[in-house]
């Protein structure tokens, strides 16, 4: 594995990957007392900066949460939508979350839709969920209760449990799918299962 001191030298030369590498070294190395958020963050800058997809997305976090700075809503969703543009699914989820709650950015129901969108074609479980709620609710997306059921059924089978759980309520009601009491309780107790309390509730109405 290369060194941290070999990782500092490159990314003093301008290597924004090294820059990354180092920067998420630094913030989340297995020993605590070796841990500098603030330094971390500095690299990250750098590599984002420059263009480095993955560093754009955890100085999003950082300014998310307030690692090694303070907290700033605005700065996180400017990050993370540089990071979506480029691709990376996760950037593409919290900027959508931000679009739909109007957390440091204007709220767009609709762009916060089409950004789901993106994660959940890529894959994301959360976005496929949330994705799913969209069209069940007719959030910023025409309502259509196929596709809420589609998008809960890939999440679900991922092994998401709120998608698991509103898979079953899907079945259990016959929305957006054939009525059917067996995919009910099936999907329903693999979310109780993974600890989904009214999915535990809803079981015992099913019975």
């Amino acid at each position: 594995m290369i060194t941290t001191a070999a990782l500092s030298r490159l990314a003093a030369a301008g290597d924004s990957d090294a820059a990354f590498r180092l920067g998420y070294r630094l913030a989340f190395c297995r020993a605590v007392e070796d841990r500098d958020p603030k330094r971390a963050v500095l690299q990250w800058r750098s590599a984002a900066v420059g263009g480095h997809v993955r560093a754009a997305f955890y100085l999003g976090t950082a300014y998310d949460f307030g690692l090694g700075l303070r907290k700033n809503a605005r700065l996180a969703m400017r990050w993370y939508a540089a990071a979506a543009r480029s691709g990376h699914s996760e950037a593409q989820y919290n900027l959508a979350l931000g679009l739909r709650d109007g957390g440091g950015i204007r709220q767009n129901l609709r762009a916060a839709a089409r950004w789901l969108r993106a994660a959940a074609e890529q894959g994301f479980p959360d976005a496929e969920s949330d994705l799913g709620y969209c069209f069940h609710e007719g959030q910023g997306v025409r309502r259509d209760l196929k596709k809420a059921a589609y998008w809960y059924s890939k999440a679900a089978k991922q092994g998401l449990p709120r998608a698991q759980f509103n898979l079953g309520l899907c079945f259990k009601h016959g929305e957006g799918v054939r009525r059917s009491t067996t995919q009910a309780r099936r999907w329903l107790q693999e979310a109780a299962r993974r600890g989904h309390a009214q999915a535990r509730l809803s079981l015992r109405d099913l019975s």
